[in-house]
């Protein structure tokens, strides 16, 4: 192994990085439940360097596990505690090639993070529709590679929907350039689309080519309380039949998830309410009059009793404050007690009865638990959280953590949901996978990785467990 990290140095210098102090952040996940260790991270600067590193790896029979800003929840770029892994960070290539207002499309290199992208857009006069809470630091390899959702997929999709082509560097080292602008290209498999969502297992995502938006000149965001599940719904239904080319966002929390921000310092800008809802409109035609549209929508809701209460934003201060009691939601939870994280979909349809059963059976059966549901309603998925007292002994935190998983999983499985919406499967999620999916399925996903990672170097025990003799648990 010293000899392969001497021949990394060779290739790129500072870039080959073995310092404990400087590598120790690579090393665990966002959340601070795994860590694991290196032989060394390396930052190539470029495709070519990292395609030579990826040369050596191969040759060596080392493994890799590709990193983009490692802001993912399921550990899927945390090396094992072999210490005999190599960490490949995308973070050094931050080159954006392209903006092309008139073919609507940007090629930007995978280490560029989402609000950098988002920034370069608005300098053209487009948008770049990716968001979310960690766009200051999540990237656009690790976007990809984990098919990022975010707040505004119900108006523009997900990071794979915006996906026009792809540069990869495969498992030997080779570059796979398909770097296409084109809206229409009917010619043999989608590649791209096996990569985007393969969590590094397949190869790295080293640049891509992604759709733009019009940028919105008009911006109206609304905060209400919303008395019973399905309002919530109904709400969202009357909201899309008189605006949906106008929604950008419609989020959901829950009651307690106000309280807790209430302990970080925000205030609510409506009365108390068992659910909230937040809404975002925007538009890019100076003749839409989104504020007097949305202050009508929510004065004939709080006529026919739909919602409880609702505060229209006065400016875009107020605009953030009302957000940030949404996209603060996951560190809040972080810094609550032990959080048990549950990112589900299910049928739009079916969101208030997944709230209703799932709330209801956790309170009953956990009453000291906090419950504090949030996430997209638009499409479905709901990031199911639990708050666990942080004085429960580990043990007892650990088999009332396992004993809510399942019940939600039951409740979102019974519905006809999934277990993973949009933070993939990564090392933390794979008994559920091998236990909720079809056994065909999973076949034809290990078939897949055989023939493009016929070594299994790539992010190995990520996706698929190392062994197919090791027996799947239900988390």
């Amino acid at each position: 192994m010293n000899d392969v990290v001497d021949r990394f140095r060779d290739l790129l210098g500072s870039g080959c990085m073995t310092d404990p102090e400087l590598i120790a952040s690579y090393l665990s996940d966002w959340r601070g439940l795994l860590r694991g260790r290196a032989a060394c991270v390396l930052r190539p600067r470029s495709v070519e360097l990292l395609s030579a590193c990826i040369r050596v790896c191969h040759e060596a029979g080392v493994s890799v596990v590709p990193q983009g800003g490692n802001t993912g929840l399921v550990g899927a770029a945390t090396p094992d505690e072999s210490g005999m892994q190599v960490v490949v960070s995308t973070g050094a290539m931050k080159k954006i090639r392209s903006v092309d207002p008139i073919d609507m499309s940007m090629i930007a290199e995978a280490g560029a993070t989402i609000a950098e992208l988002q920034a370069m857009a608005v300098e053209a006069g487009v948008l770049f529709p990716l968001s979310y809470a960690s766009e200051g630091t999540a990237t656009l390899g690790g976007a990809l590679a984990t098919n990022a959702g975010g707040v505004s997929a119900v108006r523009y999709g997900s990071a794979r929907d915006l996906l026009l082509g792809m540069e990869v560097v495969l498992p030997d080292g080779q570059i796979w350039n398909g770097l296409r602008t084109l809206r229409k290209d009917n010619t043999g498999y989608a590649l791209k689309h096996l990569f985007a969502g393969s969590e590094g297992t397949l190869g790295i995502v080293t640049a891509a080519a992604m759709k733009l938006a019009p940028l919105p000149i008009a911006r109206e965001v609304a905060f209400c309380s919303v008395e019973t599940e399905d309002k919530v719904l109904d709400l969202w239904i009357k909201l899309r039949a008189v605006a949906d080319g106008n929604v950008r966002a419609i989020e959901y929390l829950a009651g307690p998830c106000l309280d807790l921000a209430k302990h970080e310092g925000l205030r609510s800008p409506v009365e108390r309410a068992n659910h909230y809802v937040l809404i975002e409109l925007t538009s890019s035609r100076p003749d839409d009059k989104l504020g007097e549209m949305l202050e009508a929508f929510l004065a004939c809701r709080l006529e026919d009793g739909t919602i409880m209460d609702a505060a229209l934003a006065q400016s875009g201060e107020q605009q953030k404050q009302f957000w940030r009691l949404r996209e603060d939601q996951t560190e809040i939870q972080k810094n609550a007690g032990h959080d048990f994280k549950h990112d589900v979909a299910v049928p739009v349809a079916k969101v208030p009865e997944l709230l209703r059963r799932a709330v209801a059976l956790i309170e009953a059966k956990f009453p000291e638990a906090t419950v504090v549901p949030f996430g997209h309603v638009g499409d479905g998925n709901i990031h199911f959280n639990v708050v666990l007292s942080g004085g429960l002994e580990s043990k007892q935190v650990a088999e009332q953590g396992r004993e809510i998983s399942i019940i939600i999983y039951d409740i979102v499985h019974s519905l006809g949901g999934t277990f993973s919406a949009e933070h993939g499967i990564g090392r933390t999620k794979i008994d559920l996978l091998e236990s909720r999916r079809d056994p065909i399925e999973i076949d034809l996903m290990r078939r897949v990785k055989k023939a493009i990672d016929v070594d299994c170097l790539f992010n190995p025990g990520n996706v698929f467990r190392l062994s197919r003799s090791e027996p799947a648990k239900v988390q």
